[in-house]
């Protein structure tokens, strides 16, 4: 961390290998609406944070604002601090990242181009295990499950509604499941996986509303939160 001494703000530096890297962090960080993080030295409440992350290929770091809300004393010298995030960032820099991201995946003749994101979901089946939101475009989204293996609901051709909270209100994006799979992750040696694809022909008030996702506007303060929905209940769901 770097404290500069002209406005006693703090300045964290972190470097990402790709732009979409940054996004998948951007996302998970700022769509849990605060951090804690442990230090050596303790800052006082209010302290301004500034977290500058820099990805490989795009010239301009995304700053992302926040400011210290609590500080607690831990063992060994160490404190605990949390930060919560501030809901304006430098779009400028934001919109380079994800111009470069399309850039990309345009090159890879993608018919949509897709934008990471990193946003838990919840599904209204008790026992259920978490979701989480791992990519989005115009034609669908993908999928990842907190568990072992896949809820046996989860078919190809199964209904599917994802649900997300927007600043100006609720996006429902209705679908079904069109493949399944495992990927290999860090936290987990099998993950389970899944696309969906968005029902053509959207309403153009939801289209319009994906659009401010896909460039990541229109987002709430954090955190933020997603739904999902299978089968008969994600028919129910539907407008």
């Amino acid at each position: 961390m770097q404290i500069s001494p002209h406005d006693s703000s703090v300045r964290l530096k972190v470097s990402y290998k790709t732009p979409e890297a940054l996004i998948d962090e951007y996302t998970r960080s700022v769509g849990q609406g605060s951090v804690t993080l442990e230090t050596r030295r303790s800052l006082s409440r209010g302290t301004r944070f500034v977290f500058e992350m820099q990805a490989e290929g795009v010239a301009q770091p995304v700053e992302v604002v926040g400011e210290v809300v609590n500080v607690s004393p831990r063992p060994g010298g160490r404190y605990h601090l949390t930060v919560k995030y501030a809901t304006d960032v430098d779009r400028a820099a934001l919109d380079a990242v994800l111009q470069r991201i399309f850039a990309q995946e345009q090159e890879k003749m993608r018919r949509y181009p897709r934008v990471p994101l990193n946003v838990r979901a919840i599904e209204a089946t008790p026992f259920s295990p978490a979701f989480y939101v791992r990519d989005i475009s115009r034609g669908g989204v993908g999928m990842e499950v907190d568990a072992q293996s896949l809820p046996a609901i989860v078919k190809v051709g199964t209904p599917f509604l994802l649900e997300m909270e927007l600043a100006p209100g609720p996006l429902l994006l209705p679908g079904e499941v069109v493949w399944t799979s495992t990927a290999f992750r860090a936290h987990s040696p099998v993950t389970p996986i899944f696309g969906v694809s968005f029902r053509e022909n959207l309403p153009a008030d939801t289209a319009q509303r994906l659009e401010a996702l896909l460039g990541l506007d229109a987002l709430p303060p954090g955190p933020w939160w997603a739904r999902v929905s299978f089968g008969q209940e994600a028919l129910t769901r539907i407008p």
